[in-house]
Order: C-alpha cells, then sequence, then structure tokens
C-alpha cells in the first residue's frame, strides 16, 4: 500500500503533464491493439495536451489525479450529462470516462482508493449509477471492475482511430 498518496483536481496548468500520463499509459495498455497510426490518432484527439486542456476546463467534467510522493500515479475521469447507453437503466448516471493507474504503481492499493472517490463524487453529484467501457481484451482491468460491484450490462464499440474495438459496458449502482 502507498502511504504517500494524496488525491487533488486536474487544473489547466495540469494539461501537458496530464496529457503525457495519459498517452504514456494508453499506449502502454493499447498500443498493440491497432496500427500506430491508429494508436497516434487516438492519443492525439483524445489523450494528447489540447484534448486534456478542454476536458479539464469543462464542467461536465471531474478530473481526479493520484499522485505517489509527487509522482503522477493515476487519473480518473467522471462525466456527467448526455444520455447514458443502452443497458444503463438506472439514472441519474455519471460516466467513468477515463480510469488509469501507471503500470509501476500496479498492485499498491492506489486503484482502489481512487474508485473509493470516484464513488464518492458520483454520490455527490446525485448519480444512482456509474458505467464504463473497457475493452473487453483487459481481463486485469474487468476482473478489478467486477471487484469494485460492476456488472456487465451489454456492450459498446470503442474507436482507436478508423479501428472499432469491442467493449464491454459495466455498471455498478450506488447506495
Amino acid at each position: 500500500m502507498n502511504h504517500d498518496l494524496a488525491f487533488r483536481l486536474a487544473v489547466p496548468a495540469d494539461a501537458a503533464a496530464l496529457g503525457d500520463f495519459m498517452a504514456r499509459n494508453f499506449l502502454s495498455a493499447y498500443g498493440h491493439c491497432s496500427t500506430p497510426e491508429n494508436i497516434q490518432r487516438a492519443i492525439t484527439e483524445h489523450y494528447g495536451e489540447v484534448a486534456q486542456f478542454r476536458q479539464i476546463q469543462d464542467p461536465s467534467r471531474w478530473n481526479l489525479i493520484a499522485l505517489s510522493s509527487d509522482d503522477w500515479s493515476g487519473h480518473a475521469q467522471l462525466k456527467t450529462g448526455g444520455k447514458p447507453p443502452a443497458g444503463v437503466s438506472s439514472v441519474p448516471a455519471v460516466e467513468l470516462s477515463r480510469f488509469y493507474v501507471d503500470v509501476k504503481y500496479h498492485g499498491q492499493g492506489i486503484a482502489q482508493r481512487m474508485m473509493q472517490a470516484v464513488k464518492a463524487r458520483a454520490r455527490e453529484l446525485g448519480a444512482s449509477c456509474i458505467y464504463l467501457s473497457v475493452w473487453q481484451d483487459q481481463p486485469q482491468a474487468i476482473r478489478f471492475y467486477s471487484k469494485e460491484g460492476f456488472s456487465i450490462a451489454g456492450t459498446l464499440v470503442f474507436m482507436v482511430g478508423n479501428d472499432p474495438k469491442d467493449d464491454w459496458l459495466m455498471v455498478h449502482p450506488l447506495d
């Protein structure tokens, strides 16, 4: 367990560092799943500095940064508003659109503590459930989400560049 873990909300000045963190972790998790061109397109469109700057300033998004001894160890993003996908029957719902822990911090309890913060924030927002999509070829992530109370409620497609990937839609009711 990492006892030097701290959480804070992302601010616009974090856009470059968050973009680097997201690009590195997206590449680590998904770099093998498509062509280099599709991976780079996904990073640029969704995870790069410009995208992070926009998302940090978007009032419908809540961006949590996990720091381990001042080193970026995790990032979670909740998104409110919008219509949830079919399979999410409980509203209001919030989307857990990002949940990454740097691989060098796996096994230290950071993911569990980040998820506690995510669930607390979702409750503060008045959500009745949290939903997410996870690539079907990520068994470690699926196991983690299942242990955290999420269950498969359907399928979605996630685009990596112009390459469609099959995702599970997972939902966690909040008590």
